[in-house]
Parts: structure tokens; C-alpha cells; sequence
């Protein structure tokens, strides 16, 4: 092994203990050495480099858990995956046609186990749960059993045959009749062999390069033979839904929305081996399949042929990637991590502490306002008083109107220009603006400098200053500075506006892949 593929396999390793770690444990240096067989230097000096790029975070007590970056392109690839974000409607469909928890589980093969990927749990008081991220043995319950059974024998000789109740079949010959039986049925029925108390069934399927299974199950106490019987040709058929899906095609970028750049050009190479990782795992994360290997595939990765090429047997080895038809896609590691870590609803526990310097720094309230594009609205979703003695005090969980107040004005400078024809005009004050062609004036200045003030023009009391931030090179919401109007001729209005900025920027380069 190279040297630099020994440094992939390091960090590779390091990332993949930081995900399955619960957040509230996270990992002391001697600790997580011990765990991945590492000297504690080579771990500090990985944690280190890690932090620096956000892929992990250092808490006060000097330990390490998965940093915001890694979650940005956890949520990236369940929004871009067909088995993340596509597969959940039908998931929830035949959860209600079976009143079942239904599990979408997938084949790790370079760990010879299986893992949960998506759940949907129905309501009621009694029900069988296994969350995103669990690992499932293969020689037991319907799922894991359903996937042996597409395997073959090589597989089954490699596996450590755990009873894991006092149902759980270990005797291979047993185990090759019944997953003999389940290739013939086209589905796998488990009673009590995995949990005690569960009853499931389960048929594979084949997509993006994985094997996976789809599978009901129910308490075993008020579930029979007969109903796993009855609700097998709907997850078989489940199963085919899920077999032909495919990844969207990328959505299109509006008229206006542009970022800075906020990353090196296509041409630009080099960069630590963190780096260069990171940029893999973005690659991987984006609808767009990767090729494997050549200039096509250095050009992506922004390196040369060869460092592209060990980056790519890195992550074929360790499953961050997979080989399907003629290119490479996200593999079931990394699967598995956005699986653990799941979707970001809301940004800002990932943005927090950038926020809370910002109130620090300029001592005023500073607020988040994230832009929903399916509904076209904005919402303040975090704030952080100010430390003055005097500041102001902003709502949390308040909507905010695109067309009055810096917040909105930020975010609506840089959507399509029809969006403020469609907006509805609402008086808050004696100084909102309700003439179109005004706002659309204003909006002309927001995109020219960058940022927006509102004076007056929502909160009667309040002056604002925004500043937009970015995803996708898609405008994705803004950061205010509110203050009270009688303090506004006093405050240093371009050092809040240059840490605003500062604080847009580095929230942009967290989002955007």
C-alpha cells in the first residue's frame, strides 16, 4: 500500500468512527485510537485536519464528534439519492397498506453485514423500531436473510452465525434450505429469529450499484403467518418500485442566485490529502455518477491522474463508493453514514456558533432567516441576542416577508424575477414599501452590493442589516443584524457589514458541494 493511500485509509477510518458514534458520546484522542488502531498522534494529527475543514468538530472538553460539514453532505445525499429520498414515499405507502414498520436495509460487502438506511414507523402504541444507521446480521430476520439469500454460499461460509434469539437458525444447512426457499418465493419470512418479539417480511432488490431489501414488520404477539403471507406481494412490489429508481436530474439554477466562489477552479490542483477527500465524498454526494478514472475523472477531483486514481481505489476499497455500469456512485459507507446522521431539517445547529460569534462581535442581535423554496417563504429560525445593554429583541420561529426588512429583501434580491410579482404586499408599517417598482429598484441595489437594509419597514423600532448566503449557488437564506433605531447613527455600519459578510461566506462554503 502507498503511502498516500494509507493516509486515505486513516482518514476514511476516522470519519466512519465519528459517524457511528452518538453525538452526546463523542470521542476522546485515546480513545478513538485504541478503537481504530492508531497511535494517538497519527489520531490528533487526523482530528486536527479534520477540524480544520469541518468534517469533524472539537468540543470544550477537548473530545471530537462529526463536524457540520459531514452532515451537509449527509443531507446532500438524501436529497440526491434515489434510495434516500426517493424510495421514502413508497416506503410510507406500504407502511399504511400493511400497518407495519418498514425498513429499506442495504448490503455493506466490504463488513459482510447489513444496515438500516431508511425507516418509516406507522403510528401506535406497539411497534418495532430500528433506527437509520443500525446494523442488521444477514443469518437473521427477513431483511438481512432476504439479501443472503441474493449472495450466495461464499457469503454465508464468512459469517459468524449469532444466536440472537432462541429462533435464530445456525445450522448452514438449515440456512441454505431457507434461503434456497426464499430465491424461490422471491421473499423471506422471519418469525422471532432476529428480535424475539418481531415478525417481518422482506424481498431484495437491486439499485444504483447495491444490493438491499425491503421489508414489514410487525410485534410478533398480534401478527400471523397468514398476514406475512398476505403482505408479501405488496413488498415484493414495493421492491421492483424501488429496483427502478433512479437519481433526479439536477434542479435548475434560478436567473439570480449566484455565489461567490467559494471553492478552488476545475483547474486547480493539489490540496492535503483531508482535502482531497472531502472533495471524493462531494463528488460522490451530487446526482452525477463519477467516471473511473482518466483525465475525466482527475478533472473532477481536481488532481492529477494518478493522485484521482488512488483516491478512487480508496473509495472502492471501503465502500465509499461503488462501481455501477461503466462509472463510480456512493457506495454503501457512505450510505450508511448519511443514513446514521440523517437529513438536516434546519440548518442551524450546524451554524449556531457562527451566529454566536457574530452577536459577540458586533454585540447586537443577529438573526437566521433560511428561504423554503417549495413555498416560497422565509422563516427566522435562530437568534442570538445581542450583549449591549440596549439591543433588540427578534422572535424565533417568525415568518419573514421577502419584500419588507433587510432579511427578507436579502434573500428575495437574489430569487427569479417573477417571485416579486407573485408576492403579496403587506403593510407593517408606515414605511413598508408596497410600490413594486421601488422594491424592484431596491432589490437592483441588494444584488449590486451585496447586502440589504430595512429601516423601519417591518419593525416599527428596528434597523437591519443582511447579508444572503448561499447553497448550491442557489440563494438559501440571510443573517441580520436588527438594532434599535434610535442606536443606528451610532454603530460602525461597514464593520458590521464586513463581519456579516465574513459570516455569509463561511456559511456558504459549509452548504454549497
Amino acid at each position: 500500500m502507498s503511502s498516500g493511500s494509507a493516509v486515505n485509509d486513516r482518514i476514511v477510518a476516522t470519519l466512519d468512527a465519528l459517524t457511528r458514534r452518538p453525538p452526546e458520546l463523542p470521542w476522546g484522542v485515546r480513545e478513538l485510537a485504541e478503537d481504530i488502531g492508531l497511535s494517538r498522534s497519527t489520531v490528533h494529527r487526523t482530528l486536527h485536519a479534520l477540524t480544520e475543514r469541518d468534517l469533524a468538530t472539537q468540543t470544550v472538553n477537548a473530545t471530537y464528534a462529526c463536524g457540520p460539514r459531514l452532515r451537509v453532505l449527509a443531507d446532500r445525499l438524501h436529497r440526491s439519492h434515489p434510495l434516500l429520498g426517493q424510495a421514502r414515499p413508497l416506503a410510507e405507502e406500504l407502511a399504511r397498506a400493511c400497518d407495519a414498520t418498514i425498513l429499506l436495509s442495504l448490503y455493506d460487502p466490504v463488513r459482510t453485514e447489513g444496515f438500516v438506511a431508511l425507516s418509516v414507523i406507522p403510528d401506535g402504541p406497539v411497534r418495532y423500531r430500528l433506527d437509520p444507521g443500525a446494523v442488521i446480521p444477514l443469518h437473521a430476520g427477513a431483511a438481512g436473510r432476504a439479501m443472503l439469500a441474493e449472495l450466495g454460499p461464499d457469503v454465508l461460509a464468512r459469517l459468524d452465525l449469532v444466536a440472537h434469539t432462541p429462533d435464530t437458525v445456525t445450522d448452514v444447512a438449515e440456512l441454505e434450505r431457507l434461503l434456497h426457499q426464499g430465491r424461490e418465493d422471491g421473499v423471506t419470512i422471519s418469525i422471532g429469529q432476529h428480535v424475539a418479539l418481531a415478525a417481518g417480511v422482506a424481498a431484495p432488490f437491486h439499485a444504483a450499484g447495491l444490493l438491499g431489501a425491503i421489508s414489514a414488520t410487525r410485534p410478533r404477539h398480534e401478527t400471523r403467518r397468514a398476514d406475512l403471507e398476505r403482505f408479501a406481494p405488496l413488498v415484493r412490489e414495493t421492491a421492483l418500485k424501488v429496483g427502478s429508481l433512479t437519481a433526479p436530474p439536477p434542479r435548475p439554477t434560478p436567473e439570480h442566485g449566484r455565489a461567490t466562489p467559494t471553492s478552488p477552479s476545475p483547474t486547480e490542483d493539489g490540496g492535503s490529502a483531508t482535502v482531497r477527500i472531502e472533495r471524493l465524498i462531494s463528488a460522490l454526494t451530487a446526482s452525477a455518477p463519477l467516471p473511473l478514472g482518466g483525465r475525466a475523472l482527475a478533472r473532477v477531483l481536481r488532481g492529477n491522474p494518478a493522485t484521482a486514481a488512488r483516491l478512487l481505489d480508496t473509495a472502492l476499497a471501503t465502500g465509499l463508493a461503488t462501481t455501477h455500469g461503466e462509472h463510480a456512485v456512493a457506495g454503501p459507507l457512505l450510505l450508511h453514514w448519511a443514513a446514521a446522521l440523517g437529513p438536516l431539517h434546519s440548518i442551524t445547529p450546524i451554524v449556531f456558533p457562527t451566529l454566536r460569534d457574530l452577536a459577540q462581535q458586533t454585540g447586537e442581535t443577529i438573526g437566521l432567516a433560511e428561504y423554503d423554496p417549495a413555498t416560497r417563504t422565509a422563516r427566522m429560525t435562530a437568534v442570538v441576542p445581542g450583549s449591549k445593554p440596549i439591543h433588540y429583541d427578534l422572535p424565533t420561529g417568525s415568518d419573514v416577508p421577502l419584500a419588507a426588512g433587510a432579511a427578507g429583501k436579502a434573500i428575495l434580491a437574489f430569487l427569479p424575477d417573477d417571485t416579486l410579482s407573485d408576492l403579496p404586499l403587506v403593510t407593517y408599517t408606515e414605511r413598508t414599501p408596497l410600490h413594486r417598482t421601488a422594491i424592484q429598484k431596491d432589490l437592483a441595489q441588494v444584488r449590486d452590493r451585496g447586502w440589504a437594509v430595512g429601516d423601519g419597514e417591518r419593525i416599527p423600532d428596528g434597523y437591519g442589516i443582511a447579508v444572503p448566503y448561499f447553497a448550491q449557488h442557489t440563494v438559501a437564506g440571510s443573517i441580520t443584524a436588527t438594532i434599535p433605531r434610535h442606536r443606528a447613527d451610532e454603530i460602525d455600519v461597514d464593520a458590521v457589514r464586513t463581519r456579516l459578510f465574513a459570516a455569509a461566506l463561511s456559511i456558504t462554503q459549509l452548504l454549497s458541494v
